[in-house]
């Protein structure tokens, strides 16, 4: 069955569930006033400018999504259309047309509360993963029904990344909030513990030169595997001339993989050998001023750079040697930040809460 025959049988179920024009807990009717809302905006030329994608259609009207607090972003790597969102309370969120329009996930599991991290397979494209709390949930029919993968039994400790193999079918690899990394080469049916780096995962890659390397950044440092996880070797050394830059927020890469850009609390670093040194760019802020938010990079041009901060996005087109600004939504921080791998000129923008 296709996906858009899925999409159909799922959005007939979503608008018996919401009933006589109900939306979602949390979600608004929309006003004229769409300033002060957040959610998911979208541009088409490559941010010059931006319109808010909060449409959420139900059986007595369009709802939006614009109130709902945006904790992970997702594009399914076979179909550039569909783009998933986890939500800090509404669950699971997925648009077929671009984020034109959104719609619930079908299952009530995953119709509610936090989704910290979620990830597709590369090759079997109903092949879902979501992190729920102490737990990760899989799909295999395109988000219409979730089972649970992987339930997290020590108090306190939460599965917060997860990323798919890009080359192996079925291998999924998740973080938890304790630094432990557990890998599953069977599409989830079973786990393994294969590295604990003792604190808070923030940025999880595996490389798209080579699927078998593997970057990892933690709250306090920064790890390399160059045999899919069996064996690691801290690379924080690297890192030693940019002060504080063990503290690691996200990293991303070029389609070839050729480029990687890590943001962490110094700022912004490249690297154009998988990670065994890394050079500065440099930005309009001096180190250490800002906390980057966000970060993507163009996946056709590994010159065209994004990063955002709680209010302002940045920009550049040749590496880093000049940076354009534009403000951002106020009161809502930027949060997730993805390119389109096929139209690279749209972008998606995705607003969290601001916590004060």
């Amino acid at each position: 069955m296709s996906k858009f025959s899925l999409f159909i049988i799922a959005a007939l179920a979503l608008i018996t569930v919401t009933g006589a024009g109900c939306s979602l807990p949390g979600m608004t009717k929309k006003t004229s006033d769409t300033t002060k809302f957040g959610g998911v905006y979208k541009t088409s030329d490559a941010g010059l400018g931006w319109t808010q994608k909060t449409a959420f259609p139900t059986s007595q009207g369009v709802g939006n999504i614009g109130t709902a607090s945006i904790k992970s972003m997702a594009i399914d790597p076979q179909d550039h259309k569909t783009i998933y969102l986890g939500t800090s309370e509404n669950g699971l969120l997925v648009s077929y047309n671009g984020a034109e329009t959104w719609q619930a996930a079908n299952d009530s599991k995953m119709q509610s509360g936090l989704v910290s991290s979620v990830a597709v397979d590369y090759k079997d494209m109903c092949s879902l993963y979501t992190a729920v709390g102490q737990k990760v949930y899989v799909s295999e029919n395109c988000g219409r029904t979730f089972e649970e993968s992987y339930n997290e039994t020590r108090s306190g400790i939460k599965v917060n990344k997860i990323i798919t193999d890009w080359y192996n079918q079925g291998t999924v690899y998740i973080g938890l909030t304790n630094g432990d990394v557990l890998k599953s080469s069977d599409f989830g049916k079973s786990w393994s513990r294969i590295k604990s780096f003792g604190k808070v995962i923030n940025a999880f890659l595996i490389s798209n030169q080579d699927s078998r390397v593997v970057l990892v950044g933690t709250e306090d440092g920064f790890w390399k595997s160059t045999d899919a996880g069996l064996n690691w070797t801290e690379k924080s050394s690297v890192l030693k001339d940019f002060s504080q830059a063990k503290e690691v927020y996200d990293l991303v890469q070029n389609s070839s993989g050729l480029t990687v850009i890590m943001s962490n609390r110094y700022g912004l670093l490249r690297s154009t050998d998988l990670g065994e040194t890394w050079e500065a760019l440099v930005l309009l802020t001096p180190a250490k001023q800002v906390v980057i938010t966000a970060l993507a990079l163009d996946p056709k041009d590994a010159n065209i750079i994004y990063y955002t901060t709680t209010s302002t996005l940045y920009k550049t087109v040749n590496g880093g040697l000049n940076w354009t600004t534009q403000k951002l939504v106020t009161g809502w921080e930027a949060a997730h930040l993805l390119v389109d791998p096929e139209e690279p000129s749209n972008l998606y923008l995705g607003y969290q809460i601001l916590e004060k």
